[in-house]
């Protein structure tokens, strides 16, 4: 894909991500939108408004061409829970294999309630961008809008925890570097239930 107007669906590897919403409860200090502009691989990510799930399916194109099929732009794909559950229904009519949901785990917060159950059968793996065990360090990383700062934190964990219990393949992620006490991280996910993937910070191995 090339440069153009913003794009609903785009390529990595041998999966197809989905970009379903611009809005963002986060601004992580880590995420790549700021630093490429909200675009990725010469392809525009920023979205001016929420697309309708038509026009998403339309640019999914065939969903069963791709390993796996991916809820991820810049912005929290969870804003938009209903919506997932009708676009994942019709990807899976249309012979898509694994679908899979990149969040940064504050849509327990966004809808007020757990949304795990939601999950289930709507996405087959979650991957929860977590990088610290500790509270104070995840607001200084992820800065988190007013509304989502005092109770952020402990919301995140509740939804890995009942994400688990939904959604088994369920994991949580830390950028390489960003936790000091790696083995405490990995002590709390286990404890919640989740496996855990760290990774190399995206303008590290993006642009190779």
């Amino acid at each position: 894909m090339s440069d153009g107007p913003p794009a609903l669906a785009y390529r990595y590897r041998d999966s197809l991500y989905l970009n379903i919403t611009s809005r963002c409860p986060t601004a992580c200090e880590f995420c790549i939108k700021f630093s490429w502009n909200y675009r990725y691989r010469g392809v525009d990510l920023r979205l001016g408004r929420d697309p309708a799930v038509a026009d998403i399916l339309r640019e999914a194109g065939d969903p069963s061409a791709w390993a796996e099929v991916v809820y991820c732009g810049y912005g929290e794909s969870t804003y938009r829970l209903e919506d997932m559950k009708e676009i994942s229904r019709s990807l899976r009519a249309r012979g898509a294999g694994r679908i899979r949901l990149n969040t940064i785990g504050l849509g327990n917060l966004i809808h007020g309630r757990n949304i795990a159950p939601d999950l289930r059968g709507t996405v087959d793996s979650v991957s929860v961008s977590l990088n610290t065990k500790d509270p104070v360090l995840w607001a200084k990383i992820h800065r988190p809008l007013p509304e989502f700062r005092e109770k952020g934190f402990e919301s995140v964990l509740d939804f890995i925890r009942q994400c688990a219990k939904a959604v088994p393949d369920t994991v949580v992620t830390t950028v390489e570097g960003m936790e000091p006490d790696l083995e405490g991280f990995k002590a709390l996910v286990a404890g919640l239930g989740a496996s855990i993937r760290v990774r190399p910070h995206l303008d590290d191995y993006e642009n190779s």
